[in-house]
Order: C-alpha cells, then structure tokens, then sequence
C-alpha cells in the first residue's frame, strides 16, 4: 500500500524553500524597485537547492570544498549577468534621454540582456539580467530631459540600482547558503526534485556510482593477466565474463596504448591489466581466472 502523504524530509525541504524566498525577499524589501526583490529570490533558491541535493554533507572541510566548487561558478556568472544588464540599461536610458526612441532602448535592454543572460554559462536565469537592465533603463528615462545635471543624475541613479541589485545578489546568497545547510544536517540524503534549481553535477566531483548509477554491491577492480591465465589469447566475446560473473570490462591498460571501452572482437593478452566493474561476491572467483592478480587493488 502505497504512503498517501509526504515525508517528513519533503515536508521539511518544502517548508524550508518556501522560508528561504520569504526571508530574501523581506531582507531586501527595504531595497527600492522590484528588481531587487526578483534578484534575491532567484539567487536564493539556487545554492539552497544545490546544497539539499548533495548527495553527502557535513561540517567537514571536504564536503565545504565540493559545495563551494559547484556554488561559486553560479555567483560569478550571475553578477556578471547582472552587471551587464545594468551596463544595458544605463547605456541605453541615456541614449533615449539624448535622442534615441524609448521603445527602441527599452527593446534594445531586454533583448540584449536576455541574450547576454541564454550565453552565459553557469548564470541562474536568463531573466535576471534583464530586470536588472530594466529597471536602470527605467528609472533613468523618468529623469528631467536636457537638465544641467542630467548626466550627473544619470550617473547617480545608475549607482543607486547597482547597489540595491548587487545587495540584494548577496543577501540572496546568503539566504539561501545558510537555511540550505541547516536543513541539510537533517537529511538522511540528497532530494532533488523537478522544480529544484540544482541541476545534475559536474561529472568530476560525482561520486563514481551516481555517474554510472551503480548498485553499492559493485565494486570496480584492476588486475594483471597473467602468463597461465586461460582468459590470455581469447577474445571479450569468448570470455564472457559478463554473463559468467556479471564483470564488465570498463577499460584494457597495455602499452603502447590502452584500450578504452572495448568490444567484444578485442584480445586479452597476458600482461593486460583489466580494469573490471563486478559485483563484490564474484572478485575472488574473477581474480583466481585472471591469475595475475597478487597486485590488483579496489578502486
């Protein structure tokens, strides 16, 4: 009979989502414009996401580096993003003050920026840049025309949207950082969910498992074919090891040149060095056929 109401862990994480982006959004309302409350909320439920997914954390030192090797290539695309879309909308505010057609600047800033947002890799959302290009491009048509200090008042309001999004940037950070690791202590495990911002990691900080969606029974071994070995002359189709011992054999060290994932026509020759992804209650029958096997090791 199937369970016909949430987990406690899911209830915990929705709860907690919900709080990050009503705690981003109350600590910049004091903020003016909406650009900055859009920010905090979009920045926030990044690195809360990415850190419920981890597969694994703690307080460790180990688990801090993996978490901040996948959040900072986020923080650094997105105030890029933002950046240029201020840069948009200040250029082209001004050039509708001096001549230029506002619906030709304002089309100009969000398109610009939306692509500038799609190109940007690693950015959390092509539309961030272009509410931060709005909302400059916005406020500065709203200036007096062909005023003694119009490029001053420009220049003004330009730095006044800069600090409230980049505030709003790392307030929304920080938000979703913070309430992301204290709900993570209390998780059994990582939860990753459709809606979630946290998208799968990069291969090289995946645990080998999750990369090949492995069982924990498997295990990946190395060992040497040796001269007395029977495997020594036949081909992969003809050992089959994978229907015998349930062994795959990922990849074949030999010089001058390893083979990489090999076929069934590919030749095991004695000096080989198999690398073999098996269950863990065949090593030892796998290990005794290859004969060679005095100086293999578990990955």
């Amino acid at each position: 009979m199937k369970c016909m109401h949430k987990s406690w862990p899911v209830q915990l994480i929705t709860i907690a989502r919900a709080f990050t982006v009503g705690l981003a959004y109350w600590l910049v309302s004091d903020i003016p414009g909406l650009t900055s409350s859009f920010v905090a909320i979009f920045v926030a439920l990044l690195p809360f996401d990415i850190i419920i997914a981890m597969p694994k954390f703690s307080l460790r030192l180990a688990h801090w580096q993996v978490l901040f090797s996948i959040i900072l290539p986020h923080v650094s695309a997105t105030a890029i993003t933002l950046g240029k879309g201020l840069i948009l909308g200040l250029l082209f505010g001004g050039l509708s003050m001096v001549g230029m057609p506002v619906f030709l600047g304002a089309v100009f800033t969000i398109g610009i920026a939306y692509n500038i947002g799609l190109k940007t890799k690693g950015n959390i959302s092509s539309y961030v840049g272009m509410l931060a290009g709005i909302q400059v491009f916005d406020q500065i048509i709203r200036l007096p025309v062909l005023t003694q200090t119009l490029f001053a008042d420009i220049g003004r309001t330009g730095l006044r949207v800069f600090y409230g999004t980049f505030t709003a940037l790392f307030v929304g950070w920080i938000c979703g950082v913070g309430v992301g690791i204290i709900i993570r202590l209390f998780l059994p495990r990582g939860y990753r969910t459709i809606s979630s911002s946290a998208y799968a990691q990069p291969l090289d900080i995946q645990p080998f498992r999750e990369v090949l969606h492995t069982n924990d029974d498997l295990v990946l071994i190395k060992a040497t074919v040796g001269s007395e070995s029977t495997l020594a002359g036949q081909t992969l189709a003809e050992a089959n090891l994978r229907t015998l011992y349930q062994a795959s054999i990922m990849s074949i060290h030999r010089k001058p040149k390893d083979v990489v994932a090999p076929r069934g026509l590919d030749c095991i020759l004695t000096g080989d060095i198999l690398v073999m992804l098996m269950p863990s209650v065949q090593v030892s029958e796998v290990l005794e056929l290859v004969k060679g096997s005095g100086a293999s090791e578990q990955i």
